[in-house]
């Protein structure tokens, strides 16, 4: 888990710029493809898919929890 400071009013996608900013290359890799979120990833915010709360210019608020996770497929 990572805590950070954010300003005021940030959105998702600029958390997920920051945290992508601290892991440097490696987690660049993994989280970005051609400039954009990969397709591949489930973005939580407080549990919650923000696909369902309007995506990735949700504002994220003190005491929020924003994850990202792998799409897991089988068969």
């Amino acid at each position: 888990m990572i805590e950070l400071d954010i300003p005021e009013n940030s959105t998702v996608l600029q958390v997920i710029e920051q945290v992508v900013e601290l892991g440097g290359s490696p987690l660049r890799d993994l989280v970005i493809e051609n400039g954009k979120i990969d397709g591949n990833l489930i973005i939580m915010l407080n549990k919650r898919d923000i696909s369902t709360l309007g995506g990735v210019d949700i504002i994220v608020k003190a005491g929020d929890e924003l994850a990202l996770l792998p799409h897991v497929q089988g068969g």
